[in-house]
């Protein structure tokens, strides 16, 4: 149950939670929840929604040459990557999860298990959330989680945090939130207790007029014992009193601090409601991937590339790649508008393209040629055409010449 769930419930409900399992300290409460961040629905549809777009990032094992040109490479690191991290997890699991575990401890370990009989990589395993600190022993930097007692030389695992500073900070604090979830609770704890007028006991007609205030006093506590003795909801009032209840129509909380706080949580982790909700422009969805993504993509990037290839390898350009391009480009109206330019242009050949929607490339690597205008001649004969074209024209030239001589 989050946080703000507990505003949706009713008012008796909300102060026996607070009564039996808080002794009555709103403040306990209020940080009790504000603690449990995972918990808070908003929290938890903001960052499965962030872990979910990276999860679906297409990831490669590549080799670049020195001209740029790249080669895919299918081997078992792929597909690890791409397939099966570990016995317990497929890959798209294992990725929302190490996502997931940054967004709320803001440190993520991953250790890489390799086959000693073939030197390839095995399986990837997120390490339990634990304290660490970083020990530096001349060039060899290790890591030692507290609670184990384990040590691991950081060069052979990978490390993730969200922020610059190394550890990127003990745990998760969103600071501002707690404060306006405090007041959230004091808020809807204070409309829950019973301490406005709630009705008004007014004499018959017929009974005696103004009482004094001794007398008020008399039978308001009269009134007052006969509803704390109540028998299953009935309560006795005298003939000369009647009741008139004053129903109070109002909000448990204030609904635009609610959303100012949930705003708080969105923007935390990199999402819009918009986003959520699927009424994300072209343009916001942009700047979702170069704001947010492509940083944390190009971190998990480096992390991998150098903590899974030897020294040698990288050298020959082996790396990972993590693609955003293609979340940049959400729409068909905007893939339409890419393709036009970018077929014509010598950008994209028809397989990129093709690649893009769904489609397999066309046999015998006919879709591998570049086109450019004129009309999408190929490539390879742009050059030979502007020589013949020259040429004619010189043949014109030397024509006109000898005529007018």
């Amino acid at each position: 149950m989050g946080f703000l769930d507990i505003f949706k419930r009713k008012k008796p409900e909300l102060r026996t939670i607070i009564k039996e399992y808080y002794g009555g300290n709103i403040g306990l409460f209020a940080r009790s929840y504000a603690s449990k961040i995972y918990d808070i629905p908003e929290v938890r549809t903001a960052i499965e929604c962030f872990a979910d777009i990276f999860s679906s990032i297409p990831k490669y094992v590549e080799r670049v040459d020195r001209d740029g040109n790249i080669t895919y490479i299918d081997n078992q690191m792929s597909k690890v990557i791409n397939l099966r991290a570990n016995p317990l997890q497929n890959s798209t699991q294992f990725w929302k999860d190490v996502v997931t575990r940054l967004m709320l401890e803001n440190n993520v370990f991953i250790e890489p298990i390799w086959d000693m009989t073939t030197g390839n990589l095995k399986h990837l395993y997120l390490l339990p959330t634990d304290s660490f600190e970083f020990e530096l022993n001349g060039d060899t930097a290790n890591v030692k989680f507290l609670t184990t007692g384990k040590t691991y030389d950081l060069s052979k695992i990978i490390y993730l945090n969200r922020f610059a500073s190394i550890t990127g900070g003990a745990r998760n604090n969103l600071g501002l939130y707690e404060t306006v979830v405090q007041s959230l609770a004091e808020q809807a704890i204070n409309v829950a207790k019973p301490n406005k007028v709630r009705a008004f006991l007014q004499g018959k007609s017929s009974a005696s007029g103004l009482l004094k205030e001794k007398d008020r006093k008399g039978v308001m506590t009269d009134f007052k014992l006969n509803m704390d003795n109540n028998v299953q909801g009935v309560s006795y009032l005298d003939g000369q009193w009647q009741v008139t209840p004053v129903n109070w129509q109002e909000n448990d909380v204030n609904r635009e601090l609610m959303q100012f706080v949930i705003n708080i949580v969105y923007n935390y982790f990199g999402i819009t409601e918009s986003i959520i909700n699927n009424k994300a422009t072209e343009v916001e969805y942009q700047l979702l991937v170069k704001n947010k993504l492509d940083p944390l993509a190009l971190q998990i990037e480096q992390e991998l590339t150098s903590k899974l290839f030897t020294q040698r390898e990288i050298e020959f350009g082996n790396r990972i790649e993590f693609d955003t391009f293609n979340l940049t480009i959400g729409t068909m109206s905007a893939k339409a508008a890419l393709f036009n330019v970018g077929l014509r242009q010598g950008v994209l050949t028809i397989d990129d393209a093709r690649e893009m929607i769904g489609l397999p490339p066309l046999p015998d690597g006919l879709g591998q040629m570049t086109r450019v205008t004129a009309d999408t001649l190929d490539i390879k004969l742009v050059n030979e055409m502007q020589a013949a074209q020259k040429g004619l024209t010189k043949i014109k030239e030397n024509n006109n010449g000898k005529e007018n001589d």
